[in-house]
């Protein structure tokens, strides 16, 4: 009998060799598997009749139709959205919300019960809860199936994350809508100085605090306000030597030339990471309970000179502004390194991860030619011969999250409460927007080809089939799929078909053939609702499902 282990062990085995080599010729894909290929690198892979659908409308209407902007459409996505308070808050509004029923009636929270307390921490939590909820609803039940994709991608290219505390979990449902969806089909260069200006990235990253070190003169004037304040020369003398530690982060600086523009080492210098993080002192956001949250640009913070930055001077803004940091922002965004960059990880995410160079060639040539146009980008991609190719087709290992996601949609999943799904993702250790690290998380195969991981990726498809995750069903029409005529034995061919456009495996085929004969064997009458969640937790947790 062939086991769960032993098709876990099989993918472990087969995996690499799958991404690592192919046929000279390999021939061309298939209709149908081109739609398979469409709706698993841009779709989170197909719903129930999916593939049916675009084999109808065709790949290029289909296309058109998912890379343009417009809303979601579908009901099911309105009404799941519906109950959540926090989603379309300004930081601002969000902090209001937060704690309109203390603060803001004139308590002071060190004077709040422990009760109250307790409610505010869950206050306090419920943004970034409907947040995250909100990200899978989407993903699941939006019929903007490429976007959903590739503000996934964003969210990790420019990654923030709830992990850095308190004022942070009021800023990200902002950053989301204002930074990633509304530029997610715009030009990179206005997703990028978005993402600069927003409290969410100010924060995560440390520009907030970055400043010109204060002068002597302002070190004795902090000496002497807080004598008079205090009356205390050693509290003063703390201030002083506070104030003289701060001075420039180079955090942001250097994530924003390694990360989210040029590249690690791709053409720039540890003077370009000082001469940048000096030209952004100053671009701070008004911080406060009751404050707006918004940009602003502090002059008293900043290090006024002209910068030097990849062998172009920077000239000080006249105005006193914040001129001079947009302008290398801008430089920034239409370097030809960043379109390199951008193109590669773009190219990595929807081909393969060892990114065919003549579909990265296509992107960033299409990048630079639109001014950094996202969606020109994306389309150069899709266009290429690469993209299409045999070698790369199932060729992609699905992160935890593509595979929970594709699961849900696989089966057509009715999702009343979305928190179970959440502590799924954190135990297989890609919980939505709490990466600690600038990287975001990772999409390439050898992040998440780990057997502990992939051992609690059966466990999830067993629950989801079995109807153990709270909140989440499987609902009766997909059962449906399956002919009332069919005899028990073809009941794995039915559900294989629904769940593997492509097939199953002989090892996969050999698991469910195994699983039938035993069920069968003890049962006079057999029962579709008994053996079939057994099938489908096989299928959900095969090699095959986990490619894509």
């Amino acid at each position: 009998m062939v086991t769960m282990p032993g098709l876990l062990c099989a993918l472990l085995l087969a995996f690499p060799a799958q991404t690592a080599s192919g046929q000279d010729a390999p021939a061309p894909l298939n209709p149908r598997e081109r739609a398979v290929h469409l709706l698993n690198r841009l779709g989170f892979g197909p719903a129930p009749g999916d593939v049916e659908r675009l084999l109808e409308m065709g790949e290029q209407a289909w296309l058109d139709e998912q890379l343009r902007p417009a809303p979601a459409q579908d009901p099911r996505l309105a009404a799941a959205l519906a109950g959540f308070e926090t989603l379309e808050l300004s930081p601002a509004g969000a902090s209001q919300w937060v704690y309109q029923d203390y603060v803001g009636r004139g308590k002071k929270e060190e004077d709040l019960s422990d009760e109250e307390r307790q409610q505010l921490r869950e206050r306090r939590r419920q943004p970034g809860r409907e947040l995250i909820q909100s990200v899978l609803y989407r993903a699941v039940l939006s019929d903007r199936r490429a976007e959903e994709v590739l503000t996934d991608f964003w969210r990790n290219h420019f990654n923030v994350s709830f992990t850095k505390g308190d004022a942070i979990e009021v800023q990200i449902n902002d950053y989301e809508r204002m930074v990633l969806r509304r530029n997610v089909f715009g030009k990179f260069e206005d997703m990028l100085r978005a993402s600069a200006r927003h409290a969410a990235m100010l924060n995560y990253l440390d520009n907030a605090v970055s400043r010109r070190p204060p002068t002597k003169q302002e070190l004795a004037e902090i000496e002497r306000n807080v004598k008079r304040r205090t009356g205390s020369e050693a509290r003063a003398s703390e201030e002083v030597q506070i104030a003289a530690e701060r001075g420039l982060n180079e955090n942001y600086a250097r994530e924003l030339l390694e990360l989210h523009t040029l590249g690690v080492d791709n053409g720039y210098e540890q003077e370009d990471v000082v001469a940048l993080a000096e030209a952004l002192t100053g671009w701070t956001y008004d911080a406060g309970r009751r404050a707006s949250q918004e940009f602003t640009f502090r002059a008293d913070m900043h290090v006024e000179s002209d910068k030097r930055v990849l062998g172009k001077t920077f000239s000080e803004d006249k105005e006193g502004g914040p001129g001079q940091g947009e302008a290398i922002l801008q430089h920034l965004a239409g370097h030809k390194n960043t379109a390199r960059f951008i193109a590669t990880k773009l190219t990595r995410y929807l081909v393969n991860d060892e990114a065919p160079p003549a579909a990265v060639d296509a992107a960033a040539k299409a990048f630079l030619k639109s001014g950094g146009d996202l969606t020109a980008t994306v389309r150069a991609i899709v266009a290429s011969e690469e993209f299409w190719s045999r070698r790369n087709f199932e060729a992609k290992f699905k992160t935890p999250y593509e595979f929970v996601v594709s699961a849900l949609r696989a089966t057509g999943a009715e999702i009343s409460d979305a928190q179970a799904l959440t502590w799924t993702l954190q135990s297989m250790n890609q919980p939505v927007y709490f990466c600690d690290d600038p990287t975001g998380w990772y999409d390439t195969a050898e992040a998440w080809l780990d057997p502990g991981v992939l051992a609690l990726r059966w466990q999830f498809a067993m629950d989801l089939s079995e109807g153990r995750l709270r909140g989440v069903k499987i609902p009766r029409e997909f059962w449906n799929a399956v002919p009332d005529d069919a005899p028990p034995e073809t009941w794995q061919h039915h559900l294989s078909l629904l769940l593997l456009p492509e097939g199953a495996g002989e090892r996969t085929r050999a698991a469910l053939a195994s699983v039938t004969a035993d069920y069968l064997a003890k049962k006079k009458v057999p029962d579709l609702r008994e053996l079939g969640p057994q099938l489908v937790g096989l299928l959900l947790g095969s090699p095959e499902f986990q490619k894509q």
